[in-house]
């Protein structure tokens, strides 16, 4: 069954409470709970944010990849507790890490199709890299490397056969496919 699943934060920016959900959809086999799929998205992403990030609501719906009669939700819970990466630099809320996977797909253009996902972390490891945190200058190379891990270690979740990491029609990353990192923080606005 293909599962979406909205992780949603919150995080003070211009002094007023931002609420943002990373959104993710996953195809796995009956045999994984609802629950066991949010629970394991939530502890691969706290190690992400840094503790200005609270972990607000978790919800699981689907399939996304029918019609919208056919899609329900499936499972909701309060989430408690903040992020737990360490901070070296402290980032606007606005920026965001891009991480991208190469779908093997083009679209009627000829290009690229890439399945992106962009994580508000609002902070980055690197003590010296105030500039890199501001989008001037390329992010160092161990942040990079950071993201990209992370981004690899969420293609397949719960073990092999577990649940693996597709887009909302259930189409799943080719064999092999690895994480790219764009190297330097994008804005990208809360919606308002």
């Amino acid at each position: 069954m293909i599962r979406g699943i909205s992780v949603e934060k919150r995080v003070t920016w211009r002094e007023q409470p931002e609420d943002f959900a990373n959104v993710y959809h996953y195809d796995s086999d009956a045999t994984v709970s609802s629950e066991e799929l949010l629970d394991a998205i939530v502890a691969a992403e706290r190690p992400m944010f840094v503790n200005a990030v609270s972990y607000i609501r978790g919800q699981v719906w689907g399939p996304t990849d029918g019609t919208k009669e056919q899609s329900q939700m499936l499972f909701q819970k309060n989430l408690s507790g903040l992020g737990t990466s360490s901070v070296g630099s402290l980032t606007p809320s606005e920026n965001t890490a891009v991480l991208s996977w190469d779908t093997g797909r083009v679209n009627t253009r000829g290009g690229r199709v890439y399945l992106r996902k962009y994580l508000h972390v609002c902070g980055i490891s690197a003590t010296s890299q105030t500039a890199a945190a501001m989008g001037n200058n390329a992010l160092p190379a161990s942040e990079i490397l950071k993201y990209k891990n992370f981004g690899n270690s969420i293609k397949t979740i719960i073990g092999a056969s577990g649940a693996h990491l597709c887009d909302k029609k259930g189409r799943r990353l080719p064999l092999g496919t690895d994480c790219k990192v764009l190297p330097h923080l994008r804005i990208r606005q809360f919606r308002r």
